[in-house]
């Protein structure tokens, strides 16, 4: 169904540049490209709704509306991305988008857990999940695992990784974080160095050689 829609690419940068630049209207650009793919996607009510939802988001700012403000209408806090945001591309994939989203570069963030983000992360995102995650990782004793879904659970969000499951109250990503150097984020530790992630040592072994 979606095999001849070409990606749709925002560069926050240019697009400001250019706007300067040239007058031009970003917010009206976003409106033309959701507008034709919600045209390809009367068969799914859901992403319609979802589509329309970011139409009228589009139609009350100025400016095109940031990678935060879309995990938003997805029902996520938007401190599940860092400050570093630079790009991000999306494509309509059945009930949701499947999205590519670059940073500035790779980085750290100190939630529960220690964080870290690659420099271009992707997966696919539906309202309240997120799946096929790519670029993120979370420290586990001396070993880093990676995140591969995320879902939101009412007051909490649970965040995959192998078999393991892990829930964090959502209150932490509501502000958008500072993302650091390693060095940096070490430092918003605790003094106990080993991040306790609910895992085994029988688990870690189990997600190492998946």
């Amino acid at each position: 169904m979606h095999a001849n829609v070409s990606k749709w690419t925002i560069d926050v940068n240019s697009l400001i540049d250019n706007r300067g630049r040239r007058g031009l209207d970003v917010s009206s650009v976003f409106i033309t490209q959701l507008t034709k793919l919600h045209s390809l996607t009367m068969a799914a009510p859901r992403l319609s709704l979802l589509l329309l939802a970011l139409l009228s988001l589009a139609a009350s700012t100025s400016a095109d509306p940031t990678i935060y403000e879309i995990v938003s209408q997805f029902g996520f806090p938007p401190g599940i991305l860092p400050d570093s945001v630079t790009s991000y591309t999306t494509a309509p994939d059945g009930d949701g988008f499947t999205f590519s989203v670059s940073l500035k570069k790779p980085c750290y963030v100190k939630f529960d857990y220690l964080v870290y983000f690659d420099s271009t992360i992707t997966g696919k995102i539906t309202y309240g999940k997120i799946t096929n995650l790519k670029g993120l990782k979370a420290e586990s004793f001396i070993f880093w695992l990676n995140i591969d879904d995320m879902t939101v659970n009412g007051n909490s969000i649970s965040f995959t990784l192998g078999l393991v499951s892990v829930n964090l109250d959502i209150k932490q990503f509501e502000t958008i974080p500072t993302c650091k150097d390693k060095a940096l984020a070490d430092c918003d530790q605790s003094s106990d160095r080993i991040s306790k992630l609910p895992i085994n040592a029988e688990e870690v072994d189990r997600v190492i050689m998946e």
